[in-house]
């Protein structure tokens, strides 16, 4: 309750005070209330997008939930920007047991959305995701990261050697409240 107060009155002195901030070109670009809401908050860390929890997810056989759910608000087969078919996408709200995933790119231990991309604007890699694949040019680095054992040894090397943005300074570990029903 304290955080969400503290955040708040620091959201609103940055957009009452102006501040300049310059990011790059992308559709999460455009300001910040599109996901975050100092007065119509949804859940933890002033999210103001509105979760989408009526989204089947096929790898879990469950309703989308937590960040899957937030980011199935705008990305969405039905509607939205970008849509997300997930019966044809990456599995997601699963534990991973076919490829070691590193521990810091899993939520609750669960493979997420936010395993691969992080959505804010001061990530300008190629469609958001976590490691640098120079504009697409060197997806299989990304691969590499999680997938060791179908990666060749040059693509081990470059994998190893990639930075993978994930922590405080790329996308916060939130906890997405969803309403009772």
């Amino acid at each position: 309750m304290k955080l969400n107060i503290v955040l708040s009155m620091l959201v609103a002195v940055l957009f009452v005070g102006g501040v300049n901030i310059s990011f790059a070109a992308g559709p999460h670009d455009e300001n910040c209330v599109e996901c975050h809401s100092v007065h119509y908050a949804k859940g933890d860390f002033i999210i103001g997008a509105e979760p989408n929890q009526k989204v089947d997810n096929p790898a879990s056989a469950t309703k989308a939930d937590g960040i899957e759910a937030l980011c199935l608000g705008c990305h969405n087969k039905d509607q939205g920007i970008m849509p997300i078919h997930l019966s044809t996408t990456h599995p997601t709200g699963i534990i991973p047991s076919y490829v070691n995933v590193p521990d810091k790119l899993l939520r609750d231990g669960k493979f997420s959305c936010v395993s691969c991309h992080n959505p804010h604007p001061s990530n300008n890699n190629y469609k958001y995701l976590v490691v640098d694949t120079e504009k697409g040019a060197k997806i299989g680095r990304f691969c590499a990261v999680c997938h060791t054992e179908q990666a060749s040894d040059d693509m081990k090397k470059s994998a190893g050697a990639a930075e993978v943005k994930s922590g405080p300074q790329a996308t916060p570990r939130v906890k997405v409240r969803m309403a009772k029903k």
